[in-house]
């Protein structure tokens, strides 16, 4: 068959950034006209508004296609499809990041706890020394953010790794940016300081007569 082009447009996506841009062909000829596009006025954007302009496109539908079921889809929807596996997949990511982050936390609060009552002579002998409660509570954590920063140039390369290969499925993707990573290093930092600083602070606030007075 023999057809005659009557005008070109840009390249554009119709499958999902997983795959590079095809040859698309926009044509009328009947036994390829398999569904088509409805641009509905966002003033009607409410949901009553979608029914009434599917309703009225139905009974168009009905008419000039009485023979066709009428079935219809969202654009945004159907653009949302393509990454239906993406999007569980954060979900799940997601899920398990907090739930790890939770026991990282008790794991954290509960280690602080058994390091604060193992030293509470020391913080009290400090203390009568003249330590300051800052200078306290910088001891204590020193440790955890030695940890946390080795732990951080631990996974570093293996997070950009497994990114990296994910975004290998994508024939369009991104580039992955130093801060990302910098990003959730401190807030791995804050979370963990966070969890640390209060019994920290309650060790260092603590009255050293309580400490010594068996001493």
């Amino acid at each position: 068959m023999e057809f005659t082009i009557v005008g070109v447009t840009e390249d554009f996506h119709a499958q999902s950034l997983q795959q590079e841009i095809d040859y698309v062909i926009l044509s009328n000829v009947s036994f390829n006209i398999k569904e088509m596009a409805v641009k509905i006025n966002p003033a009607t954007a409410s949901l009553a508004g979608y029914t009434n302009a599917i309703e009225k496109i139905k009974n168009e539908w009905t008419i000039i296609f009485p023979e066709a079921i009428f079935s219809y889809n969202f654009l945004d929807r159907k653009i949302a499809g393509f990454y239906n596996g993406q999007t569980n997949t954060f979900k799940l990511i997601r899920l398990f990041a907090m739930i790890a982050v939770l026991i990282a936390s008790l794991g954290l609060y509960g280690l602080i706890s058994f390091i604060t009552n193992q030293k509470i002579k020391e913080i009290g002998i400090r203390k009568v020394n003249g330590a300051k409660i800052s200078e306290v509570i910088v001891m204590l954590n020193t440790n955890f953010v030695k940890w946390i920063a080795i732990a951080f140039v631990i996974s570093t390369p293996i997070a950009w790794f497994l990114m990296h290969k994910w975004l290998e499925n994508f024939a369009y993707k991104t580039e992955l940016s130093w801060w990302i990573f910098a990003l959730a290093g401190l807030l791995a930092l804050g979370i963990a300081l966070l969890t640390v600083s209060f019994q920290s602070w309650k060790a260092a606030t603590r009255n050293p007569v309580e400490a010594l007075r068996y001493e």
